[in-house]
C-alpha cells in the first residue's frame, strides 16, 4: 500500500521542514528574523519579526533578530528552543498574566506554569450598572475565571483592576441569582474593609462552588472602582 503524504512541516524560525511535500508553502522565516507568509497579493513581510496569529488578530511567535535567542533553560546537550506563544493582554484583569523576572508578560521562554491546588470558579459580572438595579431577563457580558482559593479579596481586587487610590471605593459585591434575569444584591467588601485580608476560601468561595448539578453554585460578583 503506497504512504499516505502528509502536510507540510514548517516552524517560524526555519520555515520549511526539509523534504516536505511539494505545495504552497505555509510561511517562511528569513535571514535576520524577517518573516514572510503568503498574502492575498503575494508574499506579505514581517521586519519586526514578527509572526500574526489567525487573521492577523496578535502575534503568536517572536523571532530572533540577528540570531539573538533570550536565555531559556534548557537540559544538558539541548540546543536552543524556540519563544513561547504570546500571551493575551487583558487590561481590564492584569492578573490574567504573570509579570516575570524580566519585566514581561507572561512565563519565560521555556518555562511553565505550576498551579495552585484548588480554585475557586468566579463569575464577574461586566456592567456599568449594578445588575440588582437592572430590568429582569437583561443580558449582560461576564469573565468566567478560576482562581485560587488562596487569593485574598485585596489581590482579587488588584487583579480585576479595582485599584482606585481611594480604598473605599473598590468595591467586590457577590451577587445571587433569582431567576429569570433576577439578581439580587449579597454582601459587598470595599478595600477598607478589614475582610480584604481574608482568602477566598475564608469567605467560603472555594472549590465546592463548581455549579454542577446537586453542587454549590459559582461566584457571581461584581467589581467596580468608582
Amino acid at each position: 500500500m503506497a504512504s499516505q503524504p502528509f502536510g507540510n512541516g514548517w516552524n517560524p524560525q526555519f520555515g520549511m521542514d526539509p523534504n516536505a511535500n511539494a505545495g504552497q508553502p505555509l510561511g517562511n522565516a528569513l535571514v535576520g528574523g524577517v518573516a514572510a507568509l503568503p498574502g492575498p497579493g503575494g508574499v506579505i513581510t514581517y521586519p519586526s519579526g514578527v509572526i500574526p496569529g489567525p487573521n492577523n488578530q496578535g502575534p503568536v511567535y517572536v523571532i530572533p533578530q540577528n540570531g539573538y535567542h533570550h536565555p531559556v533553560p534548557v537540559f544538558p546537550g539541548q540546543e536552543n528552543r524556540l519563544p513561547n506563544p504570546h500571551p493575551v493582554v487583558n487590561a481590564d484583569a492584569p492578573a490574567l498574566n504573570l509579570n516575570n523576572s524580566t519585566g514581561g508578560v507572561g512565563c519565560e521562554p521555556g518555562y511553565n506554569y505550576f498551579f495552585p491546588p484548588e480554585h475557586t470558579k468566579l463569575h464577574v459580572i461586566k456592567s456599568s450598572t449594578a445588575p440588582w438595579r437592572l430590568p429582569e431577563g437583561m443580558s449582560m457580558h461576564f469573565g468566567a475565571y478560576h482562581v485560587p482559593v488562596n487569593t485574598t479579596l485585596a489581590q482579587l481586587m488588584t487583579g480585576f483592576g479595582a485599584m482606585n487610590p481611594l480604598p473605599k471605593k473598590n468595591k467586590v459585591t457577590e451577587l445571587v441569582q433569582g431567576g429569570n434575569g433576577k439578581w439580587y444584591r449579597g454582601i459587598t467588601y470595599s478595600g477598607e474593609d478589614d475582610a480584604v485580608s481574608k482568602t477566598l476560601k475564608e469567605l467560603g468561595w472555594d472549590s465546592t462552588r463548581t455549579g454542577r448539578p446537586g453542587e454549590k453554585p459559582v461566584v457571581w460578583l461584581w467589581i467596580t472602582k468608582d
